[in-house]
């Protein structure tokens, strides 16, 4: 599996059709995307980070919830470009939120958080 800067993985029990957007640490929008994902398919995107520091993530789900969850939202810190990935994981996994927000390197990264 292939990561681009920011990915979304769907690892619920069912289909997930949301939005994400991504905001550099200019405050400029750098990423607004929807994705329709079924269980186990994820979507990537490239070409979003122009400098190191922090980006506001917001993802939104629109047509179910998770756990009760369909909103997340988050500021991580992205210190090395070409190195870094954003991840965001929706997921049934009881011990973590349902939707996780997380910066990585490698896929393993981001999907330990799934069920």
């Amino acid at each position: 599996m292939a990561l681009e800067e920011v990915n979304v993985f769907n690892m619920a029990d069912r289909q997930i059709k949301g939005s994400i957007e991504v905001v550099d640490p200019a405050g400029d929008t750098v990423l607004e995307k929807t994705f329709d994902l079924e269980h186990e398919q994820d979507q990537n995107s490239g070409d979003v980070f122009g400098a190191t520091g922090d980006y506001a993530v917001s993802v939104e789900l629109t047509n179910t919830a998770i756990e009760g969850s369909s909103k997340a939202n988050k500021t991580v810190s992205i210190d090395d470009t070409d190195e870094q990935r954003i991840g965001v994981v929706c997921n049934t996994n009881e011990e973590y939120e349902p939707i996780v927000i997380r910066v990585g390197t490698t896929p393993k990264d981001f999907l330990e958080v799934a069920n």
